[in-house]
Parts: C-alpha cells; structure tokens; sequence
C-alpha cells in the first residue's frame, strides 16, 4: 500500500475504562476521521473505540482500484478481532461501513449494530451500469465534500477521494444487495440511521433496512443532515441515539 494522503486518515484506536468495544467502519471512498468526533463521544463514556482504514482508502484512487468488497470486509473484520477479548462489540458503519457491519454482524457475535445512511438504494442509478462500465469507464470523477459553513469542529476531518475506481462503485451496488440479505436473518438490537436530504443515498433504504431487521430495530430520520452526517450539524444525535442502543446491551 502507497502513503496515506493526509496523516489524519490513518485508522486509530481510543482505549476506554469499559468492558465493551466499538468498531467504527467508514465509508466507500472515506476514511476513519470522519469517526474522530464520535470516537471521542464514545470513548468519554467508557468504550474502547477502534476506527480501521480499510484497504485501498486514505491513499489514492489508484490503490483503491486494487481492492475490492472482500479487501474492505477483511480489513474490518480484522479490526473486530482486535477487540474480541472484551465483554461485548458493538459494530457501527457510515454508508458502506454499515453495510459492512450488516455482514459481519452474526459471524462476529456483536452485541448491536448502527447504519447511518447505508445504501440499499441509491440516488444516482447509474452505478447499476457499473458492473459492464467499468471495462470503458474505469473511473468516476466527483468533487470533494465540503463542511457544513461555521462548524470549526468539523474542518479538517472531511477527507475522502475525489473520484473513484467504477468497478469498486460495482463491488458496492453487490455488497448493498447481499447486506440486505443479511439485514433479514439478523435478529439483535439495532440502529437505522437515515438523513432525508442524503445526497448519495434514496432515504428510502432507512424504511427497507429497518423492515429488514425486524422489531428490534429503530429507525432515526434526521432532517437536515447530508450524506455525512457524522460531520454534519445533527451529530450529536446521532451520538446520544447510539450511546443509548449499546449501553442499554
């Protein structure tokens, strides 16, 4: 693997006072800074908290078109390994970190699971052409996120790629379909988080997640947060929604 593109994408580990563990799995071209700030939540509160950087981000376009849906579930079952020594883990995913979860979930034994803004259908429906495009098309442009304006706790942390390979767009519309699969046999605690004004992401697949889960699951719809609504304005949230899901296990 080539150099990280900003030192702030490395993974990282918080050691908390707790018996429980959290594994914080970021998204589809992200990087696991964009956990800093519910990290630190997390951590205050006792958790040891592990934010892996999955195989092929943090680096370039170019090295995250070596990898693929197996790399990344490996790169983040290997985080969930790192903490199996405590009472219980508790799995929580941006975007295809959830979806991630989703699949780890019943191999790992974890307690509980978030997913915030997890694709299970997408705004953009041309990644449905990715899996033949990417032989003319290997790769997408896309202009890099920007933080919501007057929030000095946030910049510096929205670091991701501006483009991405087309075929790791196809390996995601494939892990968006088996996590569903997998959504419906998974009986535990767990949190849907959607945002209504998901630029990436049809809010839809909030409501189909959730029916996928079953009864234990709760849906948290937020009003005015982004795709990335770990750095957006309704965070804290998100925080207290999934501090309350794990210390009630």
């Amino acid at each position: 693997m080539i150099g990280l593109f900003d030192p702030r994408c490395a993974g990282f580990t918080l050691e908390g006072t707790g018996d429980d563990g959290v594994v914080l799995i970021h998204g589809f071209t992200g990087a696991p800074t964009h956990f800093r700030l519910m990290a630190e939540a997390l951590n205050r509160s006792g958790f040891t908290v592990v934010a892996p950087l999955l195989a092929g981000h943090g680096t370039s376009v170019e090295d995250m078109a070596t990898t693929g849906a197996a790399d990344w579930l490996d790169s983040a079952r290997e985080a969930i390994t790192s903490v199996r020594d405590r009472r219980s883990i508790h799995l929580v995913g941006l975007s295809m970190g959830g979806l991630l979860g989703l699949l780890l979930a019943g191999p790992s034994g974890a307690a509980t699971v978030t997913t915030i803004n997890s694709p299970i259908r997408f705004r953009d429906r041309s990644i449905h052409l990715t899996p033949l495009a990417h032989r003319f098309s290997p790769r997408v442009e896309r202009p890099m996120d920007t933080p919501p304006p007057f929030d000095s706790e946030a910049d510096g942390l929205w670091l991701t790629y501006e483009g991405f390979p087309t075929r790791a767009a196809a390996d995601l519309l494939r892990l968006s379909r088996t996590a569903l699969r997998a959504a419906r046999r998974l009986r535990r605690p767990t949190l849907v988080v959607q945002s209504r004004a998901d630029e990436a992401v049809n809010p839809v697949s909030g409501e189909i997640l959730a029916r996928a889960l079953g009864p234990q699951s709760r849906l948290l719809w937020l009003e005015r947060s982004r795709h990335n609504a770990l750095l957006d304005v309704e965070r804290d949230i998100i925080h207290a929604a999934v501090l309350d899901l794990i210390g009630a296990t």
